[in-house]
């Protein structure tokens, strides 16, 4: 098959690109980081901006089997995509996010797939949901291009994507606290969600573009498993071989004394968990066993990853001086 990644160069989407290309498919993908050093010398690199027009226009000069667009954020994105690649591919995946059920007036976790039908978007909404709210609306410019154009629309809806190699560094954050042996402040400890392994995330692309399953649908994906956040820590403090020195002040204590709460990326205000009961009738599917994936991604950091550390943690010594506050409340 001819497959084409919008947005390939990195992370989960290089993942992507390899595991197609090691499945003997013809692989393309297209950023404007390209070309970038670890991918297959035989997967064609191609430099270009999502959002320009004439530059995307370019991949649609012939046509591909599937095309997964992990770089659309917006409606005028996903507009873009339907008018350029309307009968240029079989299937086209856009990568959607978990993100999208916050913005929904009345939704509630364990979050189902429908729900983005039958509930209507909150009227007003802060800065901080700007991505949720491009990719909701992206989603509704390709259901809508699905039912007045038969444009070949799947949309997935990951939980958090972690992995190695991850840019956002939320994960090791935590992990670096961990590591230092200072204490972790954990609001919302007690509230459940899922993760997904990068490498999984790409086998979501490999079975829906093998898969039967018709257009027009959208898919929660996750991790098998759900936790709490007190728990995440926990085993990744297991496989770290230190112990979890977690603080659970309450959420008005911390922030009347200035905590920062992006020190805790994965912080909610209550369960944020989707529904993968469909993925699971439809597709069969399993994650990988998450002490696996979490000891693998890890050891990539604490071995490999050679970049900046967290910008949430550069403010360590003030967090630190917070937990000796909080102590002596106690």
């Amino acid at each position: 098959m001819k497959i084409l990644i919008l947005g390939g160069t990195s992370f989960f989407g290089k993942e992507t690109a390899a595991l197609f290309f090691n499945k003997g498919h013809e692989v393309t993908v297209f950023s404007r980081r390209a070309p970038v050093e670890g991918l297959p010398l035989d997967i064609k690199q191609t430099r270009g901006e999502r959002a320009v027009e004439i530059d995307l226009s370019r991949m649609a000069t012939q046509k591909w089997d599937a095309i997964i667009d992990n770089i659309c954020f917006n409606a005028e994105d996903a507009r873009k995509a339907v008018k350029i690649f309307s009968g240029r591919t079989g299937l086209y995946v856009f990568t959607s996010s978990a993100s999208v059920y916050a913005v929904l007036e009345g939704a509630s976790s364990p979050y189902r797939e429908t729900q983005t039908q039958l509930l209507p978007r909150k009227a007003e909404l802060k800065e901080k949901y700007a991505y949720a709210i491009g990719k909701y609306e992206a989603e509704r410019v390709f259901l809508s291009a699905f039912i007045e154009k038969s444009f070949p629309a799947v949309i997935i809806r990951p939980s958090a994507v972690i992995g190695p190699d991850d840019p956002t560094l939320r994960a090791y954050s935590y992990w670096l606290r961990l590591a230092d042996g200072g204490p972790v402040f954990l609001p919302g400890a007690a509230f459940s969600s899922r993760y997904i392994f990068s490498k999984d995330l790409a086998r979501v692309f490999e079975t829906l573009v093998y898969s039967d399953c018709p257009a027009g649908q959208a898919f929660n994906f996750g991790d098998s498993l759900q936790l709490t956040l007190d728990d995440f820590i926990k085993l990744s403090a297991r496989i770290l071989h230190r112990e979890a020195n977690i603080l659970y002040p309450q959420y008005s204590w911390l922030k009347e004394n200035g905590f920062n709460f992006d020190a805790s990326p994965f912080s909610y205000g209550g369960d944020f968990v989707q529904d993968i009961a469909k993925v699971e009738k439809t597709f069969g599917w399993v994650s990988t066993p998450m002490d696996k994936w979490l000891e693998e991604t890890i050891n990539w950091f604490l071995f490999k990853y050679c970049g900046p550390q967290p910008k949430n943690y550069s403010a360590r010594k003030a967090e630190l001086e917070l937990a000796e506050k909080w102590r002596l409340t106690l």
